[in-house]
């Protein structure tokens, strides 16, 4: 495990381009977890549309774990929908299957889903993963848990970063998220120690399996 600590976007992106390189062009996954409201999904967006600009091709994509998200539909069936977030709220064994696919390169084109925080529900197959797409950078919570079917996934990927975020910061930032989706300022604090906070113990169980641990110290790049 390697520390990194007050990284950039330029810094962070010229790494995984000197990383990717070294794999000699075959498909390189690069896996981004940390807590609830670490800023994994904004880091993935930034590096993607980076690495894209630097390398003046699209070969950068960011596959969201979130899009494997049951549907609210099924997580009331569950009796799950009130802890939406935690693991068992996941189609895991989906996104295994997906991550595998990826990793062989077998289908020219695959397809899956992104997650409209909007509707509070995955929007089927509105990602498009093509040959041209050398580089995957899978965001989610769970990428690097013990449990199965989880367990099978830290190896199919090339890297795992794992972003550390004072908690005081993700509270923060979580709170302001529940709220814009039509949570009160109660509402909020009360899903948070209902579901966040718990996940965010469990994810931190997950660092040290990471090959890096990275804290970003802005996202300009």
């Amino acid at each position: 495990m390697k520390f990194i600590n007050n990284a950039d976007l330029t810094m962070l992106t010229n790494l995984l381009i000197e990383t990717y390189r070294k794999n000699e062009n075959n498909r390189f996954l690069l896996a981004i977890t940390g807590v609830p409201g670490a800023g994994k999904s904004t880091l993935a967006d930034l590096l993607m549309k980076k690495t894209n600009e630097i390398l003046q091709e699209e070969s950068a994509i960011v596959i969201p774990m979130d899009g494997y998200h049951y549907h609210n539909d099924i997580l009331v069936e569950k009796g799950l929908l009130p802890l939406k977030g935690i693991p068992q709220t996941f189609d895991s064994q989906r996104f295994v299957t997906l991550i595998k696919e990826i990793a062989t390169e077998k289908a020219e084109e695959i397809y899956c889903p992104s997650y409209d925080r909007s509707l509070h529900n995955p929007v089927e197959g509105s990602i498009v993963i093509e040959n041209k797409h050398r580089i995957i950078i899978v965001e989610g919570n769970y990428l690097l848990l013990d449990t199965y079917p989880w367990n099978e996934l830290a190896d199919l990927f090339s890297e795992s970063w794992f972003i550390e975020t004072p908690l005081a910061t993700t509270k923060e930032r979580l709170i302001s998220r529940h709220v814009l989706t039509g949570r009160s300022l109660e509402e909020a604090l009360d899903k948070i120690s209902s579901t966040d906070a718990p996940n965010a113990e469990l994810i931190i169980q997950t660092r040290h399996r990471a090959t890096k641990v990275i804290t970003v110290a802005t996202m300009e790049g």
